[in-house]
């Protein structure tokens, strides 16, 4: 386990690197958020500025709990009560607190790869036994869960997801339903990150706390979800998690010593968000259209992007060779994008598929930068 703790988080190493980089770069790996707050939301904020100093009462919390139900019913189509609702932090803090209530030193732990990175090191650090299944391109991205020995699965106590899925962009499917089913014991948790599931492109979302997904009701159930992608609230945003209420209780009585209470103006901020619907649809369309822009821009340069149901992110698989420059890796390809045309993107590499993210956060200059480079990048795929 030592050499996995000691590694640093990948995004703060590719933002040390692209900062030290002495060029321009055309940003496709991280980007910037150029959209604000609706103007009434804002004006709340301000109006109630003192109320970041004082901490939420029990009515805020029913009244937040109470809004994140109708917002789960809204976006979602599912139903649960106000005692499956905790407010968190943020995605982060959850993910510890889950794994700190949750995971024993010898534990399973599935992760799937690719995928935010977060979950796996901090089962890591728990001392827990790390599985990983594959995301096969083949199956819309489910997990492969089959490679998972028998021994290995009985070894489970919790799988973790992240549906819509960061790199992606793959949406909870009946391929994810069908390779849950029966693979692990029912009083295993099953989390899922939610916090793309806003940004769902096609058709409605679905979520685990659901009814329409076969395969996965037996399991303990945990989902997070956030409006942190939509809103730019800063510090002032909070997330939720929602699922079987003993798990959901004994995360509460874990968080009472985890961190401070959110404070009244945060809770009413992130209520303000779920009841934004027009600017949650609004934002929606937009990464819609720059995502469109994106894949026409990078086929035209050469690149084969996957389809993208889900998220703000288009996958395009790794060339083997750029310029001329043999590329037998994604982080090898993304070398090359980098050293050789100032372009930044994220690599993953999990064998035998290599993969570049391409953020759709980038600016118009970006845009035609990259449509540019044309024959200049003389990609040969796969």
């Amino acid at each position: 386990m030592g050499d996995q703790v000691k590694q640093r988080y990948s995004f703060s190493v590719l933002r040390e690197r692209l900062s030290q980089h002495g060029r321009p770069i055309v940003d496709f790996a991280l980007g910037e958020f150029d959209r604000t707050l609706p103007a009434a939301l804002s004006e709340t904020i301000r109006e109630n500025s003192s109320l970041m100093m004082k901490r939420h009462s029990p009515a805020d919390l029913a009244e937040f709990s109470a809004a994140a139900v109708d917002y789960l019913a809204r976006q979602y189509g599912v139903e649960v009560s106000p005692s499956e609702i905790l407010p968190v932090p943020g995605g982060r803090s959850a993910m510890t607190a889950l794994a700190s209530c949750v995971l024993e030193p010898g534990n399973g732990v599935v992760v799937t790869e690719p995928g935010y990175p977060v979950f796996a090191r901090l089962a890591t650090h728990h001392h827990a036994r790390i599985l990983v299944a594959r995301l096969d391109p083949e199956r819309l991205f489910a997990p492969r869960l089959d490679k998972i020995s028998q021994e290995d699965a009985d070894s489970v106590r919790l799988i973790a997801l992240n549906y819509p899925n960061n790199p992606t962009g793959a949406v909870i499917s009946e391929e994810v339903a069908a390779a849950l089913q029966g693979r692990f014991e029912p009083a295993t948790v099953l989390f899922n990150d939610a916090i793309y599931g806003p940004l769902t492109h096609e058709g409605r979302a679905h979520s685990i706390l659901g009814k329409d997904l076969s395969g996965i009701q037996d399991y303990r159930p945990l989902e997070l979800h956030s409006l942190s992608k939509l809103f730019p609230l800063g510090p002032l945003g909070i997330a939720f998690l929602a699922g079987s209420a003993p798990l959901i209780e004994e995360l509460r009585h874990y968080t009472d010593f985890a961190w401070s209470p959110p404070s009244s103006l945060q809770m009413r901020a992130t209520m303000g968000c779920f009841e934004s619907t027009d600017h949650i649809a609004e934002i929606r369309q937009y990464f819609q259209d720059r995502l469109e822009r994106l894949r026409g821009t990078l086929v035209d340069v050469g690149f084969e992007p996957y389809p993208t149901p889900g998220g703000m992110y288009l996958l395009c698989k790794a060339p083997v060779a750029i310029g001329g420059v043999t590329t037998p890796t994604a982080q090898a390809a993304a070398d090359v994008l980098l050293e050789e045309f100032d372009l930044a993107v994220v690599p993953w590499d999990g064998p035998p598929h290599g993969y570049l993210r391409f953020s759709s956060l980038y600016s118009a200059e970006d845009l035609r930068s990259l449509g540019e480079l044309g024959d200049r990048l003389a990609l040969s795929g796969r």
